[in-house]
C-alpha cells in the first residue's frame, strides 16, 4: 500500500493502514524540518488525536500550547465574540509547533511498522494491469514499488490526482501572507493563549500564540489587493496591519520576526475525488479557507477514515469508496453553504471589492 504526502493526512491514514496489519509506504517529497503552515486544532478536535493514539504526542506543554478558544473581531468592531474552550468536553484546544507536530507523528507511525521515505519524488506511476508500479528517487537511493491501491494525500497539488485526469476547480484566488513572531517581551496577558481574528477593509487577520513565547500571524486577502512585488511586500504588511485594532497591539509585545510568507489559501476541490485503485483525501481531495480552522483537523479525520475505506475495498466491498466519494461531496457542500454564511455576517466593508466578491460569490471561479 502507498500513500503519497506525509503531513498529518497521509500518516493518519498510514497509521489506520498498518495497524490493520497491511505494508505501508509513505512517500514524502519534503522532510520532517522544513517549515510548514498549520497550527490549530479546535477543542473538538482532542477527540480525533485519542481516536488516533496520538494525544501523547501532544502533551508537552512546552512544545504545543494548550489554547483557551477563539477571540474574534467579526461583525463587530466594539465588542468580541468569545468561543471559550473551557466548557468544551476537553477543555482546550492546541497551537501546534510545526514541523515538530509533523515530525513526532511521523516517528509514531514508523514504529507502527510504516517505511517513510523523505525527500522522495515519483518519477513514473503507471498501471500494469495488475498493479501500479511507482518509480521513486530519493536523496540516497532509486527503487520501484509495486502496490494494489494509491491513497493521494499530497495536499493542494493533487499530484496524483491530476494525473488520473482529475481537475481542480478552484473557488477563489485568495491568498495568506504568514509571518512568525518570536521572543515575547510584552507582559502575559490573558489574550495569549488565545486565537484572535480581526476583519478589515480589504481582508481579515489570525493571530496564534505558540509554546515558548512565539507566536504566528496570518493575513488573509485577494493577491489582486495588495502589492506583493518582493520590495513592496514588507510595507504593505505594515500598512494594512497599522489598521487594526486587535492585533498590531499583540504584535508589539513580540520582538523579532520572520518576513511574510505568501501561500494560496483559496477553497478548492477536484471534480472527482477517486478512480480505479486511487483515492485522494485531505487537501488533495479539498482545501478549505482558513476561516474554517479545520485544515489539521479535517486532515486527521479524512486519512484515519480513508485508512478503513481501502481496508474495505481490499477486502472485496468495492463499492465502499464510491461511498465514501458521496461523504467528501456532502462535506464539502456544507463547508461552502457555511462558509458563505459566515462572511455574510461582516458587513462593514460591503462595498469593498473582498468583501463583495464574498458575498456575491455563488461557486467555482
Amino acid at each position: 500500500m502507498v500513500v503519497v504526502g506525509g503531513g498529518p493526512c497521509g500518516l493518519a491514514a498510514s497509521l489506520r493502514l498498518a495497524n490493520n496489519g497491511l505494508r505501508v509506504a509513505l512517500i514524502e517529497k519534503g522532510s520532517y524540518h522544513q517549515p510548514r503552515v498549520g497550527e490549530h486544532l479546535p477543542a473538538s478536535a482532542m477527540g480525533v488525536l485519542q481516536e488516533l493514539g496520538i494525544s501523547a504526542i501532544c502533551s508537552d506543554a512546552t512544545s504545543h500550547l494548550h489554547c483557551a478558544g477563539v477571540v474574534s473581531w467579526w461583525g463587530n468592531e466594539h465588542t468580541p465574540h468569545e468561543l471559550d474552550y473551557f466548557y468544551h468536553p476537553f477543555g482546550h484546544g492546541l497551537n501546534l509547533t510545526r514541523p515538530q507536530f509533523d515530525r513526532q507523528f511521523a516517528d509514531h507511525v514508523r514504529r507502527q511498522g510504516t517505511l517513510i521515505l523523505e525527500h522522495a519524488k515519483i518519477q513514473q506511476l503507471s498501471w500494469t494491469g495488475a498493479a501500479w508500479r511507482i518509480d521513486i528517487v530519493t536523496e540516497e537511493v532509486r527503487c520501484c514499488m509495486e502496490t494494489q491501491f494509491v491513497l493521494d494525500a499530497s495536499g493542494k497539488s493533487a499530484s496524483i490526482a491530476r494525473t488520473q485526469a482529475s481537475h481542480i476547480i478552484a473557488w477563489d484566488a485568495q491568498i495568506a501572507l504568514i509571518r512568525n513572531y518570536h521572543s515575547c517581551a510584552g507582559p502575559i496577558n490573558d489574550r495569549t493563549t488565545h486565537i484572535v481574528i480581526e476583519p478589515c477593509e480589504i481582508g481579515w487577520w489570525y493571530f496564534a500564540p505558540l509554546a515558548d513565547g512565539q507566536g504566528v500571524c496570518m493575513f488573509i486577502t485577494d493577491p489582486d489587493l495588495i502589492d506583493l512585488r518582493k520590495h513592496s511586500i514588507e510595507n504593505s504588511w505594515r500598512v494594512v496591519l497599522g489598521k487594526t485594532r486587535a492585533v498590531a497591539p499583540i504584535l508589539q509585545s513580540f520582538a523579532t520576526m520572520s518576513k511574510p510568507v505568501v501561500c494560496s489559501a483559496r477553497s478548492q476541490r477536484l471534480d472527482h475525488f477517486f478512480g480505479d485503485r486511487w483515492l485522494a483525501i485531505g487537501d488533495a481531495a479539498m482545501a478549505f479557507d482558513p476561516l474554517s480552522s479545520q485544515g489539521i483537523t479535517k486532515g486527521l479525520r479524512h486519512g484515519w477514515m480513508a485508512g478503513q475505506v481501502v481496508i474495505r475495498y481490499l477486502s472485496g466491498e468495492t463499492a465502499a469508496i464510491a461511498h465514501f466519494s458521496q461523504d467528501l461531496e456532502a462535506i464539502f457542500s456544507e463547508y461552502i453553504a457555511t462558509r458563505a454564511g459566515y462572511y455574510a455576517t461582516e458587513q462593514r466593508w460591503a462595498d469593498s471589492l473582498f468583501w463583495r466578491r464574498r458575498h456575491t460569490s455563488t461557486g467555482k471561479r
